[in-house]
């Protein structure tokens, strides 16, 4: 189970849906060496250094949090149970509520749909008063795994600082 970098005060705080054994296992998210998350956040210049996993404990120095959905790690997001998201979503919005980041954004849209409205599409969700002040963002999965989208991954990003900024 890997840590919340979390606090009061966050432009953003990055959603992952659930830790893989990978990461689970280095102690870092999105750990995998294929995985954009860490190339795509300089890319975008939502940070102005390279950073890599092992800079999660960092997050918190650029105004940015991380937590995932579903805390368990498991091999692939099928092994989790619709029950699993429900009770994540719970946790989480709790969390939002907590920190009350500008930005809430979901990397990978699955666990959203699963925990709070499966006819969600990427990019700004309608506002809701039961987030707060806080804008829902859901982007692509940056895994390896989601390769349709690796091309723009850069672009979400940079469209995630825009909002960050509003």
């Amino acid at each position: 189970m890997l840590p919340d970098y979390l606090c009061k005060g966050l432009a953003i705080v990055f959603i992952g849906l659930n830790p893989g054994t990978y990461s689970d296992c280095v102690g870092h998210y999105f750990a995998r060496p294929t995985n954009l998350f860490w190339t795509a956040l300089y890319q975008a210049g939502l940070v102005n250094e390279r950073l890599t996993p092992q800079d999660d404990v960092r997050m918190n120095e650029f105004g940015y949090g991380l937590t995932d959905l579903v805390a368990r790690p498991t091999p692939n997001v099928d092994d989790l149970g619709s029950d699993e998201f429900v009770r994540g979503g719970r946790i989480l919005r709790a969390k939002i509520l907590a920190c009350a980041p500008r930005v809430a954004c979901f990397v990978g849209i699955v666990g959203y749909r699963a925990a709070y409205d499966k006819r969600a599409q990427f990019g700004l969700q309608p506002s809701s008063p039961v987030w707060g002040k806080t804008k829902l963002f859901i982007i692509p999965s940056t895994s390896p795994r989601n390769a349709h989208y690796r091309t723009q991954a850069v672009d979400w990003f940079k469209q995630l600082k825009v909002l960050a900024k509003e």
